[in-house]
């Protein structure tokens, strides 16, 4: 959707032909949603494979915009801790969806931040004061329902503490009812990928309606794995893997730190992280039919997989860029599985 201003200062809208992005939205949507904290839109995918219209949707950071208009055919709004252009906001909002920064909340993040110094969780002045900025937005739109995602450490942060703010200030400051599940995603997605969800509703919990449970068994990492020649440039050189040889030999003898190992293709994958575009430590391919049995990173293409992109989608043009999007993104069919559950009740 885009705007903008008439000579009387009214906003009107202009219309968009979509007919050559990848991801269109629906023709005849069933409901509308906003898309904050965007990224390059996992759960716009979702709400969208629902019958969902993305009618706004907020990043700041400049690549995944680029990743996002490439597919969606619009630009998210930027910094949304300027709240003036909320006023473009329909009324009648049914679902507000976003993953709200997760580093201030995640093991890894608080490790790091706390090595260096640096406050964690809501005392993050940049990324963990935006579930605030939703807080703002859903108390002005009253959305029918909201649905967030953050890592699954967010429930343990700071003693509970974190996670009980949250649910009092949706609670009491919004009056919307309170649910939550974390989830491993590796029965949707060939990734142990844990994530808390959070779906609140406007008027009250449905009576009867509880968070869904995942079933199955773990998916393999094998089964979205491309024909990757051995000589691709997503194979490691020699020093690299030694590199990471020596490295996880130290962490493993002093008991702590990241280890680097090529991976059981018969089982999910760990976590893909943004930093995976610099070494692939966290996940790396065997290749038993190189020469010196050098194993590789995954494609983006895979990466894409992972998170349970489409085909369709098309990753940012910079690899860097693709592989720390990704990392970033939220597993599109984790959405799609809760939010399926939930909407058949607003």
């Amino acid at each position: 959707m885009l705007f903008r201003s008439s000579e009387k200062g009214k906003i009107s809208q202009l219309k968009i032909d979509f007919s050559d992005v990848p991801l269109p939205p629906v023709a005849k949507p069933k409901f509308t949603s906003i898309d904050l904290f965007a990224g390059i839109g996992g759960f716009r995918i979702a709400l969208q494979n629902l019958g969902g219209k993305c009618v706004f949707s907020s990043e700041w950071n400049h690549q995944p915009k680029e990743t996002y208009y490439k597919n969606y055919g619009e630009v998210p709004f930027g910094d949304l801790t300027r709240l003036s252009h909320l006023k473009l906001l329909h009324k009648g909002l049914d679902v507000l969806a976003g993953g709200f920064p997760c580093q201030p909340f995640s093991r890894a993040g608080v490790s790091a931040r706390e090595a260096l110094g640096q406050n964690h969780g809501f005392k993050c002045e940049n990324q963990g004061q935006l579930f605030f900025n939703i807080l703002e937005i859903a108390k002005k739109h009253r959305p029918r329902m909201l649905i967030l995602e953050n890592v699954g450490n967010l429930i343990r942060h700071d003693s509970g503490y974190t996670f009980a703010v949250i649910r009092e200030r949706i609670e009491k400051f919004l009056g919307y009812s309170f649910n939550f599940s974390v989830y491993n995603t590796n029965t949707l997605v060939p990734q142990n990928r844990v994530r808390c969800i959070i779906v609140a509703f406007r008027d009250g919990t449905p009576h009867g309606w509880k968070m869904p449970k995942l079933a199955g068994q773990p998916l393999p990492l094998k089964s979205i794995l491309e024909n990757v020649p051995c000589d691709s440039p997503y194979t490691l050189t020699d020093k690299m893997w030694l590199g990471h040889i020596r490295r996880s030999d130290r962490n493993v003898a002093r008991g702590t730190g990241f280890t680097a190992y090529v991976k059981d293709l018969d089982k999910p994958s760990t976590t893909l992280v943004a930093r995976y575009y610099k070494d692939g430590k966290e996940c790396l391919i065997p290749q038993p039919n190189h020469p010196r049995e050098l194993p590789r990173m995954l494609t983006p293409r895979e990466c894409a997989r992972l998170q349970g992109f489409p085909e369709e989608f098309e990753p940012h043009k910079s690899k860097v860029n693709a592989y720390k999007q990704f990392g970033n993104a939220v597993p599109v069919p984790l959405v799609k599985f809760v939010a399926e559950h939930a909407l058949s009740h607003i």
